[in-house]
């Protein structure tokens, strides 16, 4: 996956493309990789918030709800494999 900031320079470089078509498929071709990296990021902030403080506290203070917050915690521990909680090994793809 690429990280946000690689990401940053690639849309720099299509925003600035002086043909408009061209310009547009540059900018749609990184749309996904847009998405993806968003995601991951978001959920890494909203995990690491949860480390440390309470998950109403955590979704209060990001407005979501407390089920937002477990599934983005969820998709960051399977994004990173990391374990499934106390006694529960990761899961092995």
């Amino acid at each position: 996956m690429e990280t946000l900031r690689t990401l940053t320079e690639q849309l720099t470089a299509a925003s600035t493309t002086t043909d408009p078509l061209d310009r547009y498929q540059a900018l749609h071709a990184l749309a996904p990789a847009l998405k993806t990296a968003l995601a991951a990021e978001m959920d890494a902030a909203i995990a690491e918030a949860r480390d440390t403080q309470p998950e109403d506290q955590v979704a209060d203070r990001a407005g979501v709800t407390a089920h937002e917050v477990r599934r983005r915690v969820t998709a960051h521990r399977k994004r990173t494999g990391t374990g499934r909680g106390p006694g529960r090994p990761a899961k092995q793809q």
